[in-house]
């Protein structure tokens, strides 16, 4: 599937799509990157909130690299992949892709981050979440991706 950030993964994933008007510009007529940041933690949060079955916030950001510059009019996707599980909290693997103008067939990377998702319970303390199991050779890439980041983290 063309939606995933890696074909033959069957992590739990999100994907919004947007076309960018006006209303997210900077003063130089380009997409503001704060609301391109938005939409990713947004799009993080319904893939963590899918595994973890309950709510999620987002704990840190990590590695946002601004690839390419997005203009007024151009389309949006933005795909988040969970890539691994620790114990109440989720790396998410998030990639913004955009079609510019008169051009939809081809895609091209435009930011890309690691979201850190913890899942927590209703009084607001972090609860466990279910492990993954990856069983693809796509899937265990994704998996060591994130299960690196996660102890580069801890190791902070």
């Amino acid at each position: 599937m063309q939606n995933k950030i890696l074909d033959n993964i069957n992590f739990p994933m999100a994907e919004t799509s947007l076309f960018m008007e006006p209303i997210h510009s900077n003063y130089m007529g380009n997409v503001h990157g704060g609301e391109l940041m938005k939409l990713m933690d947004s799009t993080a949060g319904i893939a963590a909130s899918k595994h973890a079955k309950g709510q999620v916030v987002t704990a840190r950001v990590d590695e946002i690299v601004f690839h390419k510059a997005i203009h007024i009019g151009d389309l949006v996707r933005c795909i988040a992949q969970v890539a691994y599980v620790g114990n109440t909290s989720m790396q998410v693997l998030v990639n913004v892709m955009v079609h510019s103008l008169g051009d939809y067939s081809n895609s091209t990377t435009a930011l890309t981050a690691f979201f850190t998702m913890v899942h927590m319970d209703y009084d607001g303390m972090p609860k466990a979440v279910n492990k993954l199991s990856p069983v693809t050779k796509e899937e265990k890439f994704l998996y060591s991706l994130g299960e690196y980041k996660y102890k580069a983290i801890r190791g902070k």
